[in-house]
């Protein structure tokens, strides 16, 4: 996203103002699809003309464009107003926002849009080229699910594992990832560490064994062992806390429900605001996602139902 100057809107009066018209918000879209200004797909080209159907139609060999083609709005029915208007609640609610709230606030006559709307928003909270954790950095990993007798703790039954990783600044939580995992094994979670957290970092574990190999792979590795401290809440305080608020964000906003093969969207959503909680204003957030959409490769209903 090279050259591109931020330009979003401030709050929800300056929204209404510069996004009231389908002109308005295509022309915002060009924009952040061509920051230095229209190139053809085809040959580069960089003249064009805009038919009256708001194609874009190179002069050199003719190959037309929406503004839409190979974005998330992709083939989309429902105007870009609309879609501006579901972007801007999404990253404006502070707690996210369900199927049922967005319907009912876009008056969308189908749930089932407004789910798939949600489902493909999530897939443009992740940026490819985000930076790695460093510094000082918690790990561990909780779970998320109904209660359940039986097992608890790591191997629990009917719950689904998630692996976590913070930054430790001070007593205050820098960045966050999050990640569905299917075991709490040496073999998820080292390379979910080595995903995500830059080499030579100081990594906090407790003392779980699959952690063991972290110091033969470039990292710092201090291990803090329950049994020999008296205050068991000193023991990675970060993740604990962010176990906690995710717990509460799954409980509040879907009320405890959730399929599995969807909580990952969920949770990049979750770190996606959890990561810009300290930007001066929403419309910061709001501009983030549209640069996203615009970057993130077409989704039919099939792709978004079953990732």
């Amino acid at each position: 996203m090279l050259g591109i100057t931020e330009d979003f809107p401030k709050n929800q009066i300056e929204f209404d103002r510069r996004f009231a018209t389908e002109q308005h918000c295509i022309e915002y879209l060009f924009h952040l699809r061509w920051p230095t200004g229209f190139s053809c797909p085809e040959c580069g080209h960089d003249h064009y003309w805009q038919s009256s159907r708001d194609l874009y139609i190179c002069r050199r060999c003719e190959y037309q464009q929406s503004i839409t083609a190979g974005t998330i709005f992709h083939g989309t029915r429902k105007p870009l107003t609309t879609w501006f208007r579901a972007m801007w609640w999404f990253v404006t609610r502070k707690s996210g926002v369900n199927a049922v709230n967005l319907q009912q606030l876009l008056g969308l006559g189908s749930y089932k849009t407004a789910w798939n709307w949600l489902q493909k928003l999530r897939s443009c909270t992740v940026c490819a080229d985000r930076l790695p954790l460093s510094g000082i950095v918690e790990a561990d990993e909780f779970y998320l699910g109904g209660e359940a007798s039986g097992k608890r703790g790591r191997g629990a039954e009917h719950k689904c594992a998630v692996a976590v990783a913070v930054e430790r600044q001070g007593h205050k939580l820098g960045r966050l990832r999050l990640h569905v995992i299917t075991s709490c094994s040496a073999g998820e979670l080292i390379p979910f560490v080595t995903n995500n957290v830059a080499a030579g970092s100081t990594i906090k574990t407790d003392g779980w064994k699959a952690y063991n190999r972290l110091a033969d792979l470039g990292y710092d590795h201090r291990q803090i062992l329950q049994s020999k401290i008296e205050d068991k809440n000193s023991v990675l305080p970060g993740v604990h806390l962010i176990a906690s608020l995710v717990k509460r964000l799954i409980l509040g906003t879907f009320q405890g429900r959730f399929e599995v093969k969807y909580l990952q969207r969920y949770l990049d959503e979750y770190v996606f605001r959890f990561n810009r909680r300290t930007t001066r204003t929403v419309g910061k957030r709001f501009w983030r996602v549209v640069q996203q959409a615009v970057a993130t490769h077409p989704m039919t209903y099939r792709q978004v139902a079953c990732p």
